[in-house]
């Protein structure tokens, strides 16, 4: 090799080195810059939108109170102080990004001045709103609301407006970087030609050197893709899961709570059997309520408690195929050999156990939905005790709890409603009032519990000789009335003599022995489309029962005729 030659090999390469690092140098300066430029632009944005989100929790927190003023829903008070708690940590954040510009750290302590006063505003009129109610709320919103929430805006207005011209200048810094990194780029593509050929070799393993980093880049990728996949499922199911709670709140009936969370479920795990079981009222078997998909072993319908280990346990029993976890009994194993996994999950609510959850598939992936299943159940389980909870206090507030009659005011709303569908259909309609005879004495003699050992079994009987559209009540006291609808006054009068002798075979005992046997006195009133109200109907129905009891009582009267009970 001619030793010019020699020469260029051995200085070229160090030349072309010192040449390539200059120009990798301008570049690497002209980025920082850049970098620099780009970081003060992230900064300023993000000021903006620290400011944007203090403005709408505030915004938030006035919206909520509004609703909790309105609505007395206690949700509106959770979103208001949850908006109330997040300001803080807001504000805390945009004085720390403005921390360098006393400026915008002056203005941002305004800001957190006046949002101090806002709040101490809300929580004052929230206080009138829990003494007096909407009106003292109302009363309690003067102009100086109205001047601190102006404040607020023009406050936070001020500080995007200083941002954004922040913003402006640094924006023009950015382009400018952006230029000179672009010249060193440009000027550095043919020296970087000139020295490809001397790195040739470097460049050779550089590319097996990237080969084996794409190959380790694509398993990243797969393993990236799949927690992807199964965060978006997540997200997925969660959404599912708030929309069937919201669904579920709204549900009247126990038999739509459970048919919405069939469908829930049928949907989450596709390919998987499931059975609802509710526990009978006698708490010894559970029954069951509903059941989708195709078990892969089935269970039987009506089971003792003691057969499910889950209630049992009071926990989730899970069975995979080939463990040695025991199977449940009610569990009938499958006739061909197929790899089974089962869960039974219970059904529980304020200590009260409900009923349980049975599931079971060939696949082992429901097994790994285990924890939103549980979700599912413990919300179906609040949601049928407070359904039950609901349906305990609608029959207290409509039954009299010694007779087990309507009360009043069930007879109340009642008979305007049957007498205004009798006028509207051209039907009669009866009323009976009932008295039980010389009460007062019996109950003089006998003493209240024993008066109130007659009442109920005078209730019993009453139940038991009404038809299922008549409605028997407790007036109060002795007094009871009977509202037969469609009936006329002929068949009322046949009903009273019926009742009135089946009060005299009536024998009730009380503390081992039997009371003496009592009558009862009826006034019989009758609609057949004259007109007549709810009151009207009581009031002759009120006057047929004392002209029974001036009469010699044990009889019935109406105010046509005064007929015997016998």
């Amino acid at each position: 090799m001619p030793r010019r030659l020699r020469l260029a090999n051995r200085i070229g390469l160090p030349i072309a080195a010192l040449i390539f690092a200059a120009v990798g140098v301008g570049v690497l300066l002209g980025a920082q810059r850049f970098i620099a430029d780009a970081n003060q632009v992230a900064h300023t944005n993000e000021v903006i939108a620290s400011v944007d989100a203090v403005e709408a929790r505030l915004r938030d927190a006035e919206a909520a109170q509004r609703g909790y003023l309105l609505t007395d829903d206690v949700d509106y008070l959770a979103i208001y102080r949850l908006s109330r708690e997040q300001t803080r940590p807001l504000l805390d954040r945009l004085a720390h990004l403005v921390g360098d510009n006393p400026q915008q750290l002056q203005r941002v302590g305004a800001l957190s001045a006046l949002r101090d006063r806002r709040i101490a505003q809300i929580e004052t009129n929230l206080g009138l709103y829990r003494q007096g109610g909407l009106p003292a709320a109302q009363a309690g919103i003067d102009r100086e609301v109205l001047e601190v929430s102006s404040a607020i805006r023009g406050q936070a207005q001020q500080l995007v407006e200083r941002e954004r011209e922040l913003l402006v200048a640094r924006g023009v810094s950015s382009r400018r970087s952006a230029d000179i990194l672009r010249a060193l780029a440009l000027l550095g593509i043919p020296l970087g030609i000139a020295v490809v050929g001397a790195v040739y070799w470097m460049l050779v393993r550089e590319i097996r050197r990237r080969g084996k980093a794409e190959r380790a880049s694509t398993q990243a990728n797969l393993r990236l893709r799949e927690s992807v996949e199964q965060l978006e499922r997540h997200t997925a199911d969660l959404a599912e899961l708030n929309r069937y709670g919201s669904l579920l709140q709204n549900c009247m009936k126990p038999e739509e709570a459970v048919a919405l969370t069939s469908q829930l479920l049928s949907r989450l795990l596709p390919g998987t059997g499931g059975t609802l079981y509710r526990i009978r009222a006698s708490q010894d078997y559970a029954e069951e309520l509903a059941h989708w998909g195709e078990h892969a072993a089935a269970s039987t319908a009506l089971l003792p408690l003691e057969q499910c280990w889950a209630l049992r346990r009071g926990q989730p029993h899970l069975l995979r195929a080939h463990g040695e976890t025991l199977r449940c009994a009610h569990i009938h194993p499958p006739a061909i050999d197929v790899e089974l996994n089962t869960a039974c999950l219970p059904l529980a609510a304020q200590g009260h156990q409900l009923g349980f959850l049975y599931l079971s598939s060939a696949s082992p992936a429901m097994l790994g939905r285990m924890e939103l299943v549980q979700a599912v159940t413990e919300k179906l389980s609040m949601a049928l005790h407070n359904l039950a909870l609901q349906e305990r206090l609608r029959i207290q507030s409509i039954r009299d709890p010694l007779t087990g009659l309507f009360n009043r005011r069930y007879l109340e709303e009642s008979l305007g409603r049957e007498l205004a569908r009798c006028e509207r259909r051209g039907l009669p309609l009866a009323l009976l009032m009932l008295d039980l005879d010389h009460f007062k004495a019996f109950n003089d003699l006998h003493g209240h519990p024993g008066g109130d050992a007659l009442l109920a079994g005078f209730g019993r009987l009453l139940s038991s000789l009404v038809r299922g559209e008549d409605i028997a009540c407790r007036y109060g006291g002795e007094e009871f009335t009977l509202i037969l609808p469609e009936a006329t006054s002929e068949q009322a009068g046949r009903r009273a003599a019926e009742i009135g002798a089946a009060v005299r075979a009536l024998r009730v005992e009380y503390l081992g022995r039997e009371l003496p046997a009592i009558t009862v006195s009826i006034g019989v009133a009758a609609f057949e489309g004259d007109g007549d109200s709810a009151g009207m109907l009581l009031q002759r129905a009120d006057r047929a029962l004392y002209r029974a009891k001036r009469s010699g009582r044990d009889r019935y009267e109406t105010e046509i005729a005064a007929l015997p009970v016998a």
